[in-house]
């Protein structure tokens, strides 16, 4: 075996943390990993793993190996990219991190002309829902609504993308409008559950100091879900702009407390490895999107 591939099966066990996962990525067994670690271990003449029934983990000597092995990696995947740019047709497999909320709403409608425009390009599509680790999957783009707090990725906003509190016209009609945040306690309300958590804090702009109102949920579920009983006259919501954006375009949802929404800082940002070249097909990827995302959504 080359010791490149050694490497690579090497740094897929570490990152995966099992031989199984890591076979399962590769395409490999899992004995057949064990394998290829082993003939690794002899040829160098060290242990790099500490194997029990239950648990797996670096040696001295497989630490020091993984982040060298790494550089390696990084280095020979940047210049096959160099040669690769040379191209002007985008190749590969792109892999996608997005929410599912995202991936429907967006991402679906997108790729089908992106895969017309691209058909050298095929397409991963990973559940970014439960904060994915984007180094261990190898993520070539991630779709996020906050920048990322490792200096390793870079973050390129495609759009804002504040919350939107939002009811049908049938359900206010019904129940009424409220005009400041604390009537929100005499209206039935939707809200997200995500992470094992559910947002039924919502915060509005009072000017000098913020006002949070703990609302009275009636329903709970994702986004899409959520979206999905405010149409149905549920109750009042409060969604991401993307997701409502078509519906209150067309007069199915309507917005309320607009202007004391505290919406500053959210958006759609593309994340994706700082390298030194970055993949043609993830640059075309981004832009295009970029373009797709600003026709489509309306303001917010």
């Amino acid at each position: 075996m080359h010791p490149t591939s050694e490497m690579s099966v090497f740094t897929e066990v570490v990152q995966s943390g099992s031989f199984i996962e890591a076979g399962r990525r590769l395409g490999l067994t899992s004995s057949g990993v064990s394998k290829k670690i082993s003939r690794f271990e002899d040829r160098l003449g060290v242990r790099l793993f500490n194997r029990t029934t239950r648990s797996l983990s670096l040696t001295e000597a497989g630490i020091a190996l993984f982040e060298r092995c790494q550089n390696i990696l990084v280095a020979i995947e940047d210049a096959e990219d160099t040669a690769r740019n040379l191209s002007t047709v985008p190749k590969g497999t792109l892999r996608i991190a997005a929410s599912d909320a995202l991936s429907l709403q967006v991402l679906v409608p997108f790729l089908k002309k992106f895969a017309q425009d691209y058909p050298d390009v095929s397409v991963l599509l990973l559940q970014g829902d439960g904060g994915i680790n984007l180094l261990n999957e190898r993520v070539d783009v991630a779709l996020l609504f906050d920048r990322p707090v490792e200096t390793s990725f870079i973050a390129r906003k495609l759009i804002d993308d504040p919350w939107v509190i939002c009811a049908s016209p049938e359900y206010l009609e019904q129940h009424g409008t409220p005009m400041n945040p604390s009537e929100l306690l005499n209206h039935r309300c939707l809200t997200i559950h995500a992470k094992g958590q559910t947002n039924d804090q919502w915060t509005f702009d009072g000017g000098d100091e913020a006002e949070t109102v703990r609302i009275n949920s009636v329903f709970s579920g994702i986004g899409l879900t959520v979206k999905a009983a405010a149409l149905h006259n549920m109750g009042i919501a409060r969604l991401a702009h993307f997701l409502v954006s078509s519906e209150i375009a067309t007069g199915k949802l309507q917005p309320i407390l607009r202007n004391r929404m505290k919406n500053r800082d959210r958006a759609i940002y593309a994340v994706y490895p700082n390298r030194q070249h970055l993949p043609f097909k993830t640059r075309v990827f981004v832009d295009a999107l970029n373009q797709h995302i600003n026709a489509t959504l309306t303001s917010p």
